[in-house]
């Protein structure tokens, strides 16, 4: 295939990984917008539009930019979510390979343990739009007008809420609080946005999880741990990717049956969760929010009661009013334990051990040095040992292979070499991806991926 000078066009990039800032009358969390009873949480709008403005920057011209790499590489790429999103809306080309060649670069330093993993470059950014969408929010309800407007929305989420909980005054937490009561107790229904808010990258986990494919049960353990061994991709990721997905179907399963079972779970279903049940079942989803309401709605309450008492008189010391304050934001912000993430975690946890233990003998490690091998992500959690040295050692080797695959592909991207065939290489972008997280495809393979995602854009 000859490509055209334009599409092989490599230029060095000066510019930052944001997209320039909204002025605050321009700012979608001026609350004001929307008409009455809008059901959007004004901060899952913010968001929405700062991963916008982050992946536009970002595919035009900032993932050239020399501190955008450095972030890159410092977070061994993008988190889960996000590289999702790369995937689907960027794709196979340049930008890829300059992500996948900075992420592989901070990988092997990860590896070497000259790296701790630092935050994900999109996450941040949103990081920074949420916490001045919640200055914002506090500085307009001071506004007797913009109070009684926001009245007239829905108000923020639950999930943006308990951020907005943690730093804003009595006074605004009140306004809030109240709002928020008010939707979750809606004529019109109960919605999962309301407790979980926005999920853009549901539809994107929903696709990965149903690709996974299960393996027929091996004779024994060995066996069974040698079959996956034998698939190309992180036997971790995978087992953990197909045991969420057969707790979501349960989950639905033990619904739609109408038994206690559910009920005498522990802890809440987290607002990732809440989402994919949402796209398996609306109904079993609203069962899970309902559960959740009905906690959530108690500790609001008690946090208006406290936000209600007067003053402490500082005459005697009390601090009664505060005392309630805290202890109503310490509820409402401590840890839930949600079951599907603690299924998740137990079969993760065994399988990681599983690979750690069995590394010692001879069959186990042909399979594991002749395959994919746990991503990096996994292969940085194995508990210092024999074990942890040859994993260690497998994952670099994979990841310095993909490098020089990437480092191949960008060069064929060169006018001078536009004469050469694509070859294998032309996919090692996404190989990288998954290789050093395979939470990017729910544990799912890159090269499935990469033939589906070619047949999508046929």
């Amino acid at each position: 295939m000859v490509r055209s000078p334009t599409q092989r066009l490599q230029t060095s990039r000066t510019t930052t990984a944001s997209a320039p800032a909204l002025g605050p009358t321009q700012h979608p969390l001026t609350l004001l917008d929307g008409p009455p009873g809008d059901r959007h949480c004004p901060i899952c709008r913010g968001v929405e539009e700062a991963e916008r403005g982050f992946f536009s920057w970002f595919g035009i011209e900032s993932y050239g930019e020399v501190n955008v790499q450095a972030q890159l590489r410092a977070a061994m790429g993008m988190c889960p979510a996000h590289s999702r999103r790369l995937v689907d809306e960027v794709g196979e080309g340049n930008v890829m390979n300059v992500v996948a060649g900075e992420a592989l670069n901070g990988a092997r330093d990860a590896l070497s343990g000259a790296l701790r993993p630092g935050r994900c470059p999109a996450c941040e950014a949103v990081a920074v739009a949420v916490d001045a969408a919640h200055h914002l929010v506090e500085g307009r309800l001071r506004d007797p007008a913009s109070a009684a407007r926001y009245g007239e929305h829905a108000g923020l989420c639950f999930a943006h809420f308990l951020g907005a909980t943690r730093i804003l005054e009595p006074a605004t937490l009140k306004i809030l609080a109240e709002r928020l009561l008010i939707t979750l107790s809606s004529d019109n229904g109960l919605k999962v946005e309301a407790l979980a808010g926005g999920d853009p990258d549901a539809p994107r986990r929903a696709v990965r999880r149903e690709r996974l494919t299960d393996h027929e049960p091996a004779g024994s353990t060995l066996e069974g741990l040698c079959v996956r061994l034998s698939v190309d991709a992180c036997p971790v990721c995978a087992a953990t990717g197909l045991i969420e997905r057969c707790y979501l179907d349960w989950y639905v399963h033990e619904s739609l049956a109408g038994g206690d079972s559910l009920a005498t779970d522990a802890g809440e279903m987290c607002s990732v969760h809440l989402h994919d049940l949402a796209r398996r079942d609306p109904a079993a989803a609203l069962g899970g929010a309902q559960r959740k309401r009905a906690t959530r709605t108690d500790e609001l309450q008690q946090l208006l009661d406290s936000v209600a008492q007067p003053p402490p008189s500082p005459r005697r010391g009390r601090r009664t009013g505060s005392d309630d304050l805290d202890r109503a934001r310490t509820r409402l912000l401590a840890a839930r334990t949600c079951p599907a993430c603690h299924a998740c975690a137990g079969v993760e946890a065994s399988q990681l051990e599983l690979v750690s233990t069995s590394l010692t003998l001879a069959p186990v490690r042909d399979c594991y040095e002749r395959g994919h091998g746990l991503c990096v992500r996994h292969a940085l959690r194995v508990p210092a040992d024999r074990a942890a040295h040859a994993v260690k050692r497998h994952a670099d080797a994979r990841v310095r292979l993909l490098a020089w695959e990437v480092s191949q592909a960008i060069r064929k991207q060169a006018w001078a070499y536009r004469h050469e065939p694509d070859g294998p290489e032309h996919d090692a972008w996404l190989r990288a991806l998954v290789q050093i997280d395979g939470r990017v495809l729910c544990g799912g393979p890159a090269r499935r991926e990469h033939d589906a995602h070619r047949l999508d854009r046929a």
